[in-house]
């Protein structure tokens, strides 16, 4: 049947259309279909490679969408362009289940990308290689085989491509969510861990897995699911995979020891799944039976070996616990409980792999920064516009959901409501804004969702907060009933949040339909259905902290990469004891989602044709359901009724003004618009003009750039007619507008008429009732005037009388002031005389006191002087008293001292002579093993030795036999070559004579006959001849080769022999200075004592007779005798104060013929030892 690129563009849009529309697609191998601008992709599972080649990428690129096939491509080219015209950050939304092929279209629309941009420069290049070559990388360690898909993606990626103003290619950076950790260690039957170990172990040579203690078809517990198998078919893949992967992580800058670390740490990885001892199918014990933990030893020597530990330290920190001693600093070590065991285990494991895929990532994004030109900074991305790629998992409802996939959901949750809010919702305020008429579509909420999920996170923090810190008693079961009950408390979360249902009567365990307990789970409805999840260890999973004993281990750690994964802050003490996961998460969401905020968004959904994942087969009741769940039911019927395609008037205008002729182009933007549309007689109900763009709907605008391609022209009796219809309008509209100019007037003078008799009528209404009101109040204002009034008056009388008493107030103050100055004057002109007398009376009289004062002061003066002399005379006489009695008691104190030191010497003396006698005692019991040990290392020597020698003397004879073999041979070689040339003599002549006795003709021939069989004789001799010599040589070179290598024999063994007793002098050397150094502390104690019972006399005369000694001391060469030719001499080291010379008794005792002859000087001696293979210089 017919089909539609663009589901908007159906006849009858209803589910079964868009479902048909899908399959016929899918059948011709059509896998992408439009609605409106987001394309819906459908998973072939099978090779279409055809569709992405670089022709197909020349196709796309710069056509609009609806231009061309729908593709991948298409939208890219999209986004790639909007980058470049309007600078603004871009981002592709890829969706979908597990299995849709989610990653495969990231990667598709990478290609484009970087086919787009990538031939602007090598930089670009480079860059563009290293993303796509990245990818396998991160498959490898974040993808695995699940039910639904045999590389599903268990974290989310945001990869971000930014480029520069001109649309180069000049960065890239990959920002990961939510690794799936627990899948390390629990994965569910006929279900894979992460790639990357599958991969190892099919891809390294057998020298390698030896390296690492792993056998490649082993069943390792970590590998597989409990009591399951390995699964089958993906061995081929594993292999290529491997090499794919060893080359991108060359293209990082890697080098082989660096890759070869990480597969070393997965592999100490592997052998910690198998670190408790037995087997899958060994039934798990309890944590009451009170047996210690068993654990696989050569699990745990290889484990700690790969990963940097010390087994034993392993060992204790995964099989012990530290409890800290109430009231004390210490710790004891307690066994841990097999469930304690496991949950240790665990944790280590995952926490390891998710550092090192976080530890990778990060690679990843320093590889690309390496890229960057010298004069880019750092944070320089914050200059470019970029295009996000967002490939996160898809909706889950597995076998048994948990933790993860509660989150996974969560971000599926968020993102629907994004495309909900940013689609269908700014679609529909679109249409209002520009003034086209729209009724509006019912659009989904998702807040309950959202408060119910994040409630949940809320109390799960609480509980894991309190777990770590050993608060009440929380549990997995308390905390999934407390989360159940908080929910039936709040009327919208009650519908969205609920209780698991009983499947079954009470006596069977109250078990529900998947055969949980009523407190191990609950059920959400999300926007894609009903998920019922098991909440067993959530309390655990949501904290990222590990064990302090563990993280010790990986700081501790001997190997370089396991050391980086390692985190000191917690080990401080200063870090919390809990890190939220869950949190975590929710802040990374938010923050993609405000980095989506502020990109122009592109949809791609991607939906899986059938749950078996096998090619040419459509499932139409499984795609509905993928349809309807991602919202594209409610996006066609939007765009189906409204118009998915508009354009701006401006860009309208500009790409289809040579549609029509030059005079159109004095019109407005809106009429020549109109223009257009009815001069390609688009019908009315397809199009429609806003505020500011031309809506159309599907199919329009392609028909519209086909006939601008094709440049088709409209007939002019049509533009004709188009024109007069342009006047008619215009007169219409003026005559509509000369109404409208009359009209307002009228208009406005009836509306202010209506106010204004409306304002009357209120104005009328209120007087009435007011009239009463006011009466009474102008009575009260009148009064309270009256009174004002009078208190006013009264004020004024008050203020005048009081004018009045100031006035003569101080007039009488003035007259009384004139008396008293005229007295005043009177009194001074009759006592000035007076005055004058007795103020000289009254300085003399002070002047006498003055005199006085002094003298007494001097006086006093005096006084004090004699009795400060006194007093100082007093305190000096009593300071030479004490002085006098501190010196008795000094005195009294030193012999006290002296006492007391003496009779110390004396007790150290007598503990010094014990313990040189026991120090005696331990000397000559070290002096004997030390010649034990000598003996049985000289014997030893002296063993080798002789078997060397009869190894040497056994070659010799073969030798020997050798030699008269050759010479026998040679012998017989000589007799056969003499008994060879006896025979050509004696037959030479008799042939001769023959000759002479024929015919004269033939003398000639004779001759010839001759000299021919001289020639022959002659030949046959000298053949005889150099087979001799040549026997001869050969054997000679081989009897020389034999003796060279038994020379070299011989100089080897004679290194050996050196070698032996140059280690047996550095032995003998380590065990002198080892009795030196247990000598010494004992001198080092006996020489004070001496120093203090010797007079300084007697200290003087030893100095002068030490320094006497060292004057006449001279080195060893000297003293030596002259060592004869034969006998090599080994002169030992110069003798120091720190280091004696080994004994003359110790040097005896060496497997050696060695000649101990004594010096003229005092300390000294020369040894003589003849040695198989040493030269006199030697």
């Amino acid at each position: 049947g017919v089909t539609c690129q663009d589901n908007t563009s159906l006849d009858h849009m209803n589910d079964a259309t868009i479902l048909q529309n899908l399959r016929i697609r899918h059948s011709r191998d059509e896998i992408y279909t439009y609605t409106a601008s987001v394309l819906l992709a459908v998973n072939p599972y099978k090779d279409v490679s055809s569709l992405y080649t670089d022709e197909q990428c020349a196709r796309y690129r710069g056509k609009h969408i609806g231009a061309l096939a729908p593709h991948p491509y298409a939208i890219a080219d999209t986004a790639y362009r909007a980058l470049v015209r309007e600078g603004k950050n871009q981002g592709l939304l890829i969706s979908g289940e597990s299995g849709a092929g989610k990653t495969e279209t990231a990667k598709i629309v990478m290609q484009f990308l970087a086919y787009a941009s990538g031939a602007a420069s090598s930089h670009a290049d480079s860059i563009q290689a290293r993303v796509l070559r990245t990818q396998p990388i991160l498959e490898s360690f974040g993808n695995a085989v699940t039910m639904r898909n045999s590389n599903s993606s268990r974290f989310g990626k945001y990869n971000r491509v930014f480029f520069d103003n001109g649309g180069a290619l000049v960065d890239a950076g990959i920002t990961t969510y939510l690794l799936e950790s627990s899948r390390v260690v629990v994965h569910s039957d006929k279900e894979r861990t992460y790639h990357c170990f599958y991969e190892m172990l099919r891809g390294l040579d057998e020298k390698r897995l030896q390296a690492f203690g792993l056998e490649r078809n082993r069943k390792y517990r970590l590998l597989t699911s409990d009591g399951g198998k390995p699964l089958d078919g993906f061995e081929e893949r594993d292999a290529a995979n491997f090499s794919r992967l060893c080359e991108s992580f060359g293209s990082m800058g890697l080098d082989e020891a660096s890759i070869g670390e990480m597969f070393q740490v997965l592999a100490g990885l592997i052998h910690l799944g198998d670190l408790e001892q037995g087997g899958d199918d060994e039934p798990e014990r309890s944590d009451d039976d009170g047996e210690p933990v068993q654990v696989n030893e050569q699990a745990i020597e290889w484990a700690a070996k790969l990963l940097g530990m010390d087994a034993d330290e392993l060992r204790s920190r995964m099989t012990k616990r530290k409890v800290a001693v109430p009231g004390r600093t210490s710790f004891h070590e307690v066994p841990r409980t097999t469930t304690n065991f496991r949950h240790a285990l665990q944790s280590f494991i995952k926490a390891m792999y998710k550092r090192l895929f976080d530890h990778t990532v990060s690679g990843i994004n320093e590889c690309f920064r390496e890229l960057r030109p010298k004069g880019v900074a750092k944070g320089s991305e914050e200059l470019w516009s970029h295009i996000g790629i967002l490939d996160i998992y898809g909706f889950e409802n597995l076998q048994r959901n948990s933790f993860e996939q509660l989150c996974i959901n969560l971000a599926n949750e968020r993102l629907q409501q994004y495309f909900v809010e940013n689609v269908l919702r700014a679609e529909q305020d679109l249409y209002k804004r520009e003034g086209l008429p729209w009724t509006g579509l019912p659009l989904p909420d998702a807040e309950p969702v959202f408060s119910a999920i994040g409630q949940v996170f809320k109390t799960l923090d609480e509980y894991s907060q309190n777990l770590m810190k050993n608060v009440g008693n929380p549990t997995d079961k308390t905390f999934c009933q407390r989360v159940v009950d908080e929910a039936g408390k709040d009327h919208e979360r009650k519908e969205i949040l609920k209780p698991l249902k009983m499947g079954g009567k009470a006596a069977v365990g109250r078990k529900s339909v998947a055969g949980l307990a009523m407190n191990d789970g609950f059920l959400i409805k999300h926007y894609a259905g009903q998920v019922q999840y098991n909440t067993s260890g959530w309390l655990d999973k949501n904290n990222d902290r590990l064990l302090p004993e563990c993280e010790g281990l990986i700081c501790d750690s001997s190997c370089g990469l396991v050391k980086s994964l390692g985190d000191t802050e917690s080990l401080s003490g200063r870090a919390p004891s809990f890190k939220s996961i869950s949190k975590k998460y929710s802040q990374d969401l938010q923050a993609l989602l405000e980095t989506l905020s502020t990109c122009n968004l592109h949809y791609i959904r991607c939906f899986k044709p059938n749950g078996e994942q096998v090619p040419d087969k459509f499932q139409g009741s499984l795609v509905l359901d993928q349809i309807v769940q991602c919202g594209t039911i409610e996006l066609v019927r939007i765009m189906h009724d409204g118009y998915p395609n508009r354009v701006p008037f401006e860009e309208i205008t500009t790409r289809f003004r040579s549609l029509l002729p030059e005079r159109f182009q004095r019109y407005g933007m809106r009429t020549f618009i109109e223009a257009l549309m009815l001069a390609y007689e688009v019908p009315k109900g397809e199009w429609a003009l806003g505020m500011s763009r031309l809506f159309l709907k599907a199919g329009q605008l392609r028909a519209l750039e086909g006939m601008r391609q094709e440049g088709a022209m409209p007939p002019a009796d049509k533009l004709s007619e188009i024109v007069r219809g342009i006047v008619r309008k215009r007169w219409v509209r003026s005559a509509h507008a000369v109404m409208l100019c009359n009209f307002l007037p009228k208009f406005a003078m009836q509306i202010y008429t209506k106010r204004a008799a409306k304002a009357l009528s209120k104005a009328a209404v209120l007087t009435a009732r007011l009239a009463t009101p006011l009466e009474a109040a102008k009575q009260r204002v009148q009064a309270r005037r009256l009174a004002a009034r009078r208190r006013f008056i009264g004020a004024g009388t008050v203020v005048r009388l009081t004018q009045a008493w100031w006035k003569e107030a101080r007039e009488q103050r003035a007259s009384r002031l004139a008396k008293a100055v005229r007295l005043a004057a009177l009194l001074h002109a009759r006592t000035g005389p007076w005055v004058a007398t007795a103020r000289l009376h009254a300085a003399e009289v002070e002047k006498r006191r003055e005199a006085e004062r002094k003298c007494e002061e001097e006086r006093r003066r005096l006084e004090l002087e004699r009795t400060r002399q006194a007093e100082e005379e007093q305190r000096f006489r009593e300071e030479e008293q004490r002085k006098a009695e501190e010196e008795a008691r000094r005195r009294e104190e030193e012999q006290r001292r002296e006492e007391e030191a003496r009779l110390r010497r004396e007790a150290q003396e007598r503990r010094l002579e014990e313990e040189r006698q026991a120090w005696m005692k331990q000397q000559q019991e070290k002096e004997e093993e030390m010649r034990r040990e000598a003996a049985r290392e000289r014997e030893e020597f002296r063993r080798k030795e002789e078997e060397q020698r009869r190894a040497i003397e056994e070659e010799r004879r073969q030798m020997e036999e050798e030699r008269k073999a050759w010479e026998e041979e040679k012998k017989n070689a000589e007799v056969e070559r003499q008994r060879r040339a006896a025979i050509l003599e004696a037959a030479s002549p008799a042939k001769g004579r023959s000759f002479k006795s024929g015919q004269a003709g033939s003398g000639r021939r004779s001759d010839a006959g001759d000299s021919t069989t001289r020639a022959s004789a002659s030949d046959a001799d000298g053949f005889d001849m150099d087979s001799a010599s040549h026997i001869d040589i050969v054997t000679q070179e081989a009897m020389q080769e034999q003796v060279r290598r038994l020379q070299q024999e011989m100089e080897r063994k004679h290194e050996e022999i050196r070698q032996q007793m140059l280690l047996l002098q550095e032995r003998n050397a380590l065990l002198e200075r080892q009795i030196h150094q247990e000598r010494s502390p004992l001198q080092q104690q006996r020489s004070p004592l001496q120093q203090q019972q010797q007079p300084p006399q007697h200290q003087q005369q030893e100095q002068k007779k030490q320094q006497h000694r060292q004057q006449q001391r001279v080195s060893p060469a000297e003293e030596a005798p002259r060592p004869s030719p034969r006998a090599p001499r080994l002169s030992p080291r110069a003798p120091s104060q720190d280091l004696p010379l080994p004994s003359a008794e110790t040097w005896r005792q060496l497997p050696l013929p060695v000649d101990f002859r004594a010096s003229e000087q005092p300390d000294r001696y020369v040894i003589f030892a003849e040695l198989p293979g040493l030269s006199a210089e030697a």
